[in-house]
C-alpha cells in the first residue's frame, strides 16, 4: 500500500507503546492545523473590521479571543449584556473540518502501517483532535480574563467553555474516525442489524425537517421582502449593509432550526414574541434583516395544515425503514419481521434526540430579550412522536403487504405445480383425452408409421414376385410345344428346369438382401 507521501513500505505495529516519528508527525498536524488556520482567519477578519471602522487596535487580542469562544458557542458578556444566541453556521463548519482532519489522520496511519486501525491509534487521533482546540481555548480564556480589567467584557465561565470545546471536537472525532471504522466496530461488538439500519432513516428524517424549515424561512423572507429592505437600509454605508448581510447569513441555520421545531408543533419565543402553528403574538425584535421572516401575527387559520409536514416525514421514515429491512432480508441479514418496528422506533428516537440537541444549541440568552429560541425538549418529543407513530404504522402496513404478496406467490406456485401434476396424470390414465399437444405429437409420428408400414409390406411383395415366377415356370413345363417352335420349346424345356431349380434359389437368396437394403434406405 502506498501512502499519499509516496511510502510503499508497510510498518508493522510495535508491541510496545512506542510512538514513532511518522505517527507523531501525523498527530501534530491533526492537533495544530485547524486551530492555527482558524485563529489566523479570525485575526485577519477582526483587524480588517477595526481598520475599516477607523478604530484603534487596542482590543484586538480580546476580539480574537472572544471570536474564538463565540465560534464554539461559549456565552459572552459584553457591557453587561449576555450573548448566548450565537450563529451555528461557523460552528458547524469547524466541526465538519475537524471531522475531515480526524478521518484523514486515520487514513494516514493506515496507509503508513498497512494494517487496520488499532485502538491506541484511535485514542491518539482523538486526543490530538482535542488537544489543539483546548490549548487555544485556555489561551483565549486567559486573554479574556486580562482584557476584562480594561475593556467592558466579562470573562466567560471556564468550565462551560472547556465543556463546549470538548464536546464539539469529540463529536468531530467520532464522525471522522467512525466513518472509517464503524463496520468493524459493528461486527466486533455485535450491534443488532436493526439498530444499524436505523441510522440512515433517522438522518433522513432530521434533514427532511430542516429542509422544509428552510423552505418556510425563504418563503417568509420573500413575503416580507419590503421589511428586509428597510432593515438593510439601516446599515447606512456599504460596510454596514455588508455586515448586516453577513450576520444574517451566519444566523440562517438558527432560524431554520427554529422553523423546523415550529413545524413539529413546538413553540418559539423571542422576547415578547411567541409563535406557534396555533398562535402568534407580535413584539419587538432586533434589527436583523433575517428576522423579517418571523410573522407578526395573528396566526392564520390554515397554519395547522403545516402539521402534515412532520406526518409526511414520519411516514417516509417508516417506508424507508421497511425497505431497508426487506432489502436486508433479501441479502440474508439476520433480521425478522419485528425488526422493522424496532428500526422505526430507534430511528425516531435518534431523530428526536438530535432535534432536541440542535434546537437547544440554536437558542440561548440574549440580553433584554431573555431566552431566545424554540422549546427544545418539546421539539424533540414531538419529532419522536410523529416519526415513531406514523413511521410504525406505515412500516407495519408495508411489511404486512409484502408478507401477503409473498404468501400469495407461494400459493400460486403450489397450485400451478398441482395443476401440472393433474394434467400429467390425466394424460397417462384417460385414453379418450385428446389435446392439441397430443395431436401435434401424433401428426409428427404419422409419417414415421407410414414409412415403417411400407418397409414391412415390401418383403411380402418380394415373396409374391417369387411365387408368380414359380407359377409361370410350372405352366411352361406343362404346355405342349408347336411345330414352329419345337426347337425353342426344346431349348425352353431345357432352360426352364434350370430356372425353376437353379435360378429360383438364387433369386430367393439375392432378392432378400435387396429388400433389406431398400428398407434401410427408406428408414434413413
Amino acid at each position: 500500500m502506498t501512502s499519499t507521501l509516496g511510502r510503499s513500505t508497510r510498518h508493522a505495529p510495535s508491541e510496545d507503546d512506542h510512538l514513532d516519528p511518522e505517527r507523531f508527525r501525523i498527530l501534530v498536524g491533526t492537533a495544530a492545523r485547524l486551530p492555527a488556520v482558524t485563529v489566523a482567519v479570525v485575526a485577519t477578519v477582526m483587524v480588517t473590521t477595526l481598520v475599516v471602522a477607523n478604530s484603534d487596535l487596542t482590543g484586538v487580542y480580546a476580539a480574537v479571543a472572544g471570536a474564538w469562544l463565540a465560534l464554539h458557542q461559549v456565552t459572552l458578556t459584553i457591557d453587561g449584556t449576555s450573548l448566548g444566541v450565537l450563529p451555528l453556521l461557523p460552528t458547524g463548519l469547524l466541526v465538519w473540518l475537524s471531522a475531515r482532519g480526524a478521518g484523514s489522520a486515520a487514513d494516514a496511519v493506515v496507509a503508513y502501517t498497512g494494517y487496520r486501525l488499532e485502538g491506541r491509534d484511535i485514542a491518539r487521533i482523538t486526543a490530538a483532535t482535542l488537544a489543539g482546540p483546548l490549548i487555544v481555548t485556555v489561551i483565549a480564556l486567559v486573554v479574556m480574563q486580562d482584557a476584562s480589567a480594561v475593556l467592558p467584557v466579562a470573562s466567560p465561565n471556564p468550565a462551560a467553555a472547556l465543556a463546549w470545546v470538548t464536546g464539539l471536537y469529540l463529536l468531530a472525532a467520532l464522525l471522522g474516525i467512525g466513518s472509517r471504522t464503524w463496520r468493524p466496530a459493528v461486527s466486533r461488538y455485535g450491534v443488532p442489524e436493526w439498530l444499524v439500519l436505523s441510522v440512515r432513516p433517522a438522518a433522513r428524517a432530521v434533514l427532511g425537517m430542516f429542509a422544509v424549515g428552510g423552505v418556510l424561512v425563504v418563503a417568509g423572507l420573500v413575503w416580507s421582502w419590503t421589511t428586509v429592505g428597510d432593515l438593510l437600509a439601516r446599515g447606512e454605508s456599504w460596510t454596514g449593509v455588508l455586515g448586516l448581510t453577513v450576520l444574517s447569513i451566519l444566523y440562517l441555520p438558527n432560524l431554520v432550526i427554529g422553523a423546523s421545531a415550529l413545524l413539529a408543533g413546538s413553540t418559539v419565543q423571542f422576547g415578547q414574541v411567541r409563535l406557534s402553528l396555533f398562535e402568534a403574538s407580535g413584539g419587538d425584535l432586533p434589527a436583523l434583516p433575517i428576522l423579517a421572516a418571523i410573522p407578526a401575527g395573528p396566526a392564520h387559520a390554515l397554519w395547522p395544515v403545516l402539521l402534515a409536514v412532520p406526518a409526511t416525514v414520519g411516514a417516509l421514515l417508516g417506508r424507508f425503514a421497511a425497505q431497508r429491512t426487506l432489502q436486508a432480508q433479501a441479502d440474508g441479514a439476520p433480521v425478522g419481521s419485528l425488526d422493522a418496528a424496532r428500526t422505526v422506533l430507534a430511528a425516531a428516537a435518534a431523530a428526536g434526540l438530535v432535534t432536541a440537541a440542535i434546537t437547544w444549541a440554536a437558542g440561548g440568552p440574549l440580553g433584554i430579550f431573555g431566552v431566545v429560541g424554540a422549546n427544545w425538549w418539546l421539539a424533540g418529543v414531538l419529532v419522536f412522536a410523529w416519526a415513531g407513530l406514523l413511521g410504525l404504522i406505515v412500516a407495519q402496513l408495508l411489511m404486512w403487504r409484502e408478507g401477503r404478496l409473498a404468501a400469495a406467490s407461494l400459493d400460486i406456485g403450489h397450485e400451478t405445480m398441482d395443476y401440472e401434476d393433474d394434467e400429467d396424470w390425466d394424460a397417462d390414465t384417460d385414453p379418450d383425452l385428446d389435446t392439441d399437444g397430443q395431436e401435434d405429437v401424433d401428426a409428427e409420428l404419422d409419417p414415421l408409421e407410414d414409412d415403417r408400414q411400407e418397409d414391412e409390406e415390401e418383403p411380402d411383395s418380394a415373396h409374391e414376385v417369387e411365387a408368380a415366377d414359380g407359377a409361370g415356370a410350372e405352366a411352361a413345363d406343362d404346355a405342349v410345344p408347336t411345330k414352329g417352335t419345337e426347337a425353342e420349346s426344346e431349348k425352353g424345356s431345357a432352360a426352364e428346369p434350370e430356372k425353376g431349380t437353379a435360378a429360383e434359389p438364387e433369386k430367393g437368396t439375392a432378392a432378400k438382401p435387396e429388400v433389406e437394403g431398400k428398407r434401410g434406405k427408406t428408414a434413413d
